[in-house]
């Protein structure tokens, strides 16, 4: 996870630094995201609360947020995980998950299902699915147990074969031209899914 962490993180700036002239007031971040509300039930008084459950997200994009804050008033309300800023709810453009050397049948299952339930609650996110190197994740595996993802792109079919240090990945798309390649095109697709669109389709 070490290697996963510091790509993460490196992975924000460079995308930030690609959509700051575009995209000012957007912001790029690892955090929480609403998943899924359910009814609570309390086994000691019966009473019932509906509980806003939080996760989180290795990459959310956004330009806009929800104050929450008369949630935590409310006696029937449960606002569950979301600590970073407890008062704000992030409304995601996009949301990627991230893995850095390959992604097992079980985790693609996963965060599959964490997609269908957060485009769901915000059916104008896009959720995407990122790896560093695919490693033995097959185009096949990627097809058939990721269905719920709106984009999945790897960045390498190979695996990684060092420790990852930070700054690692803006080094590698300095030198790699197949690599910077596949990179832009991800920024493209970030930079397009944003742009306002001049349509009479809502969807």
């Amino acid at each position: 996870m070490r290697d996963e962490d510091l790509w993460n993180k490196d992975l924000i700036e460079v995308i930030k630094k690609e959509l700051n002239l575009e995209f000012p007031n957007t912001k790029i971040v690892k955090g929480k995201v609403l998943k899924d509300l359910f009814l609570n039930k309390n086994q000691k008084s019966s009473e019932y609360k509906v509980q806003f459950g939080f996760v989180d997200q290795d990459i959310v994009i956004y330009d806009e947020t929800m104050d929450i804050t008369d949630f935590h008033k409310l006696k029937n309300i449960i606002v569950h995980n979301n600590t970073d800023n407890k008062n704000q709810m992030i409304i995601p453009k996009i949301i990627c998950e991230l893995k850095y050397d390959g992604i097992t049948s079980h985790g693609l299952i996963i965060y599959s299902e964490y997609a269908s339930d957060i485009k769901s609650i915000f059916p104008e996110c896009d959720y995407w699915l990122a790896l560093r190197f695919r490693k033995s994740s097959t185009v096949n595996k990627l097809y058939r147990h990721g269905k719920k993802f709106d984009k999945i792109i790897f960045f390498d079919k190979g695996k990684s074969n060092k420790k990852y240090e930070v700054g690692d990945f803006e080094k590698e798309l300095n030198l790699d031209g197949t690599l910077k390649k596949i990179f832009d095109e991800f920024i493209s697709e970030i930079k397009k899914n944003l742009r306002i669109k001049e349509t009479n389709f809502i969807k």
